[in-house]
């Protein structure tokens, strides 16, 4: 996957935050993004990530350890 990315990792303006967690989905939801315990990297959550990057206050090119290294990942298990 790093390597799909790679052109467009390089270019200034475009920002990544690539946690190794299972379940992708929880970043597509507010709830996780905001909470004290949203998954991290480099203790820096997806919701911080993504403001420095959108209002151009740092250069975001976040990427986490190999999976399954990261233990800020939520686990959503369905029943």
């Amino acid at each position: 996957m790093l390597n799909a990315i790679d052109q467009f990792s390089r270019k200034k303006k475009n920002g990544v935050f690539i946690n190794s967690c299972f379940a992708h989905c929880q970043t597509e939801r507010q709830d996780t993004w905001f909470a004290d315990d949203s998954p991290l990297i480099k203790n820096r959550g997806v919701a911080k990530s993504v403001g420095d990057w959108y209002f151009d206050r740092v250069r975001v090119k976040a990427i986490d350890c190999p999976y399954p290294c990261d233990k800020t990942c939520h686990n959503l298990v369905f029943k």
